[in-house]
């Protein structure tokens, strides 16, 4: 009889031990560090940053509806229309059309495809947004001098990196 609940005992036991050391999932109260990233489509970085979140208690309930019931180095990832997020600063007058003859004869580019570098005096660095044609079939290159994230969509991602339990 002491040998049986010796054994329920310990199986017991066995399952408490095998619980506390599962994964650690996002709950209630826990203080989570996540990192976030915004890349281009050709995943070069925009920006990068690293931030605790006290669940419950932050100012983000975005974030947090993302990360609870994450696991330890779970990573999403989005697509963002930066043109709702920075509207304010794109400005219109800062998109140019150029055609053929100026892009090889006057800014000296052999090669125009889209994404290609333009450097004008007036406006500074900018890049080929698209190639359109004009009423002859000739090139038109539409150039945009405005700031790459203000025009193109990119990822979003959060990555849990830790989750301390409180």
């Amino acid at each position: 009889m002491h040998k049986k609940r010796a054994l329920v005992l310990w199986a017991y036991l066995c399952l408490l031990t095998l619980a506390a050391c599962g994964p650690k999932v996002v709950d209630d109260a826990d203080i989570v560090s996540v990192d976030y990233s915004y890349k281009f489509a050709d995943w070069r970085v925009v920006e990068e940053w690293s931030t605790v979140v006290n669940i419950w208690k932050s100012d983000s309930s975005r974030l947090e509806s993302v990360i609870l019931w994450a696991k330890l180095d779970d990573e999403f990832i989005w697509k963002v229309d930066w043109r709702e997020l920075y509207w304010a600063e794109y400005r219109e007058n800062l998109t140019q059309s150029y055609p053929n003859v100026i892009i090889t004869e006057v800014l000296w580019i052999s090669e125009a495809v889209v994404g290609s570098e333009v450097f004008v005096e007036s406006f500074g660095t900018g890049y080929i947004t698209s190639i359109n044609a004009d009423d002859e079939w000739y090139n038109v290159y539409v150039v945009d001098f405005n700031d790459p994230k203000t025009y193109s969509e990119l990822s979003y991602s959060v990555k849990v990196t830790n989750i301390e339990k409180n």
